[in-house]
């Protein structure tokens, strides 16, 4: 049987974890808004392309986060 070991961070790295697990979260409300909102008014004024129905609204926002969210930890 193998046990599964989860590591406990203590000290600053907790601290940056909790502020990035903070701010993916709001980024995330963010951005889901914003697909909501942009698919709504993209089919009811049917503006620009086709809406890509391939992904859901939450794999776009979740997408737009982990590709946003980082660049707040580098520097």
């Amino acid at each position: 049987m193998a046990e599964r070991m989860e590591q406990v961070l203590t000290g600053p790295r907790a601290k940056e974890a909790m502020d990035f697990r903070l701010i993916f979260a709001v980024a995330f409300a963010a951005f889901l808004v914003d697909a909501t909102g942009r698919r709504v008014l993209m089919r009811l004024f049917r503006i620009g392309p086709p809406i890509d129905t391939n992904r859901s609204i939450v794999a776009e926002a979740r997408a737009l986060a982990c590709k946003y969210v980082p660049f707040a930890f580098m520097g």
